[in-house]
């Protein structure tokens, strides 16, 4: 898949775009500038599209009218885990999305969604993986990990499971997986703790959300989308065919 946006040619794309969570202004202005094509095109979320953010329920919807896909982020678990019961209700902007008309069936596409995702190379752009977190230094074989935590029923015992909490909570850990609460800068992983990033060794980019502190970067193991738009930050998408950032203040 191509697109050029030079003259008259217009091709399908592929975007990945960071945590939005409830910016829904921010990803109709994004989809505006890249002039997203429903019929062509892909829209990839990295995980956290709904909570803390203005308006959960139109994020959702304008995800899901636009044949959005993705992978499931840690304020996707805690919807759905709160909206069960569960888990108790925390200070959340959730009031919305529980009470649409829309609501089941939302919901229940952000629990379908996969924690793990293979996006083959396309264009000019490289192979990637897409996990909202993190991935384990000890998944040396992403397609064998993705195929055995994705499987099986999404149910909350799913949802509350290791590998799920890992992959969508991880920011610094230890070589044998082990993961410390932290939401700072990577320069101040606690002691004998490091950005996750720093103890995988893949071939494959790995592209993730979550680590709005971090914000967006690339490295030779990693690209990172989350810029924290619901902060004030700018909201991040990569084209993967171009290899190219777009960004919306």
């Amino acid at each position: 898949m191509t697109r050029s946006l030079a003259g008259d040619s217009v091709h399908a794309m592929r975007y990945v775009v960071g945590d939005v969570q409830g910016c829904a202004r921010e990803l109709e202005r994004l989809l505006q500038f890249v002039r997203f094509d429903p019929a062509e095109d892909e829209l990839w979320s990295a995980g956290d599209l709904v909570n803390r953010g203005p308006d959960s329920a139109a994020t959702a919807k304008l995800w899901r009218d636009v044949g959005g896909k993705g992978v499931l982020g840690n304020h996707e678990v805690y919807t759905l885990c709160a909206h069960s019961g569960r888990w108790p209700r925390k200070r959340d902007t959730l009031e919305g999305l529980y009470a649409d008309p829309s609501a089941d069936d939302l919901l229940a596409r952000l629990r379908a969604l996969p924690i793990l995702v293979h996006l083959p190379g396309v264009g000019d752009g490289p192979d990637a993986w897409l996990v909202h977190g993190g991935v384990h230094p000890q998944w040396h074989d992403l397609h064998a990990a993705a195929a055995r935590i994705n499987a099986g029923p999404h149910d909350d015992d799913w949802l509350e499971s290791e590998d799920v909490g890992f992959a969508t909570r991880v920011r610094c850990c230890d070589a044998e997986g082990n993961r410390v609460k932290y939401d700072r800068g990577p320069e101040d992983c606690p002691e004998g703790y490091s950005p996750w990033d720093d103890l995988v060794s893949q071939d494959t980019l790995i592209v993730h959300g979550h680590w709005a502190r971090r914000g967006h970067y690339r490295n030779d193991t990693a690209l990172g989308l989350d810029s924290g738009c619901v902060y004030g930050g700018p909201l991040t998408a990569w084209c993967q065919d171009e290899d190219r950032i777009i960004q919306i203040r």
